[in-house]
């Protein structure tokens, strides 16, 4: 993996992982910049062909 996806890969956990926490705590405009950052992420990934397929499920819908 070279540094980009490495660097987009921990991005993408960082954002989910705070989606999470916000969700947890209830802060809605939180949530909402979050889930925004993610998707940009994801466009990011797409543009690029970086398989973000994988290991994010769990993490999504955990909380």
């Amino acid at each position: 993996m070279n540094e980009f996806m490495t660097a987009l890969h921990l991005r993408i956990y960082d954002a989910v992982s705070a989606l999470q926490k916000a969700r947890e705590q209830g802060d809605e405009d939180l949530c909402l910049l979050q889930a925004g950052e993610l998707e940009d992420l994801v466009e990011i990934a797409a543009r690029h062909g970086v398989d973000i397929d994988c290991g994010y499920g769990d993490l999504a819908h955990a909380a």
